[in-house]
């Protein structure tokens, strides 16, 4: 759920759209991340005071929906938003919000510079239980430096769960970097962390999943999948 970028702070009505979304992977048995996901709002204090009436009223309807996860700030980003003084207390307010309502169904915190600064959480975590930080990453840009930040936040004894990955540079263009995105998939099994892919769509970007123009109804077969989402599929096979 886009919070600015056309998204639900002018289009509060695609609120709806995402229900159904959810809906339809709790009949199928899916894991599904409710996504409060700011981008160009770099700071999530922004919105708070949306973002606790809408997550209070998604607790409500699925706390009783284990594949259910919330995702309560996508990428904070600015020089000037920090986990101290900006990210930590706004997940604190949204955390109390939640768990009025869902005591169980993990919470997904996102971290500093797009969801890469989950060392300076895991140096001041927050309370509770059922929390990870998030770590996003794009196996084209970034490296070696961004796992040492992943191993040091283990180390401290905190949950590391990324959500957002791409094949490509961080634009989501410049070709697959197949090499560089097998040595990231190695260390997330390695460490016992789960990823989501970025993104099942048919933009014209390196790192959809599906060529422009495949069928929006799903069925698609080889000839639909770009190169990113070849890989992507070889590896969720290994993986079953």
């Amino acid at each position: 759920m886009y919070t600015g970028e056309n998204g639900y702070i002018t289009r509060p009505e695609l609120k709806d759209k995402m229900k159904e979304a959810v809906e339809a992977c709790i009949e199928l048995g899916l894991y599904v991340i409710i996504d409060w996901h700011i981008l160009s709002d770099n700071d999530p204090n922004m919105y708070m005071e949306e973002a606790k009436i809408f997550f209070a009223e998604m607790a409500q309807l699925y706390a009783n929906y284990p594949n259910v996860i919330y995702e309560i700030c996508n990428e904070p980003n600015g020089v000037d938003v920090t986990w101290n003084d900006d990210i930590k207390p706004y997940a604190e307010e949204l955390i109390s919000v939640i768990r009025q309502y869902d005591r169980d169904n993990v919470i997904l915190v996102g971290t500093g510079t797009w969801s890469q600064d989950v060392h300076h959480a895991a140096d001041h975590p927050l309370q509770g239980d059922h929390i990870m930080y998030v770590a996003h990453f794009y196996a084209g840009t970034h490296g070696q430096e961004l796992r040492e930040k992943i191993i040091y936040a283990l180390d401290k004894g905190v949950a590391i769960f990324v959500s957002e990955w791409g094949t490509t540079l961080a634009s989501g263009d410049g070709g697959v970097f197949t090499q560089e995105s097998d040595v990231w998939l190695n260390f997330l099994y390695e460490k016992g962390i789960s990823w989501v892919n970025w993104n099942l769509s048919d933009r014209v970007e390196d790192s959809a999943v599906l060529l422009p123009g495949a069928a929006p109804e799903g069925n698609w077969s080889d000839k639909d999948l770009t190169p990113s989402g070849a890989y992507v599929r070889s590896k969720l096979r290994e993986i079953n």
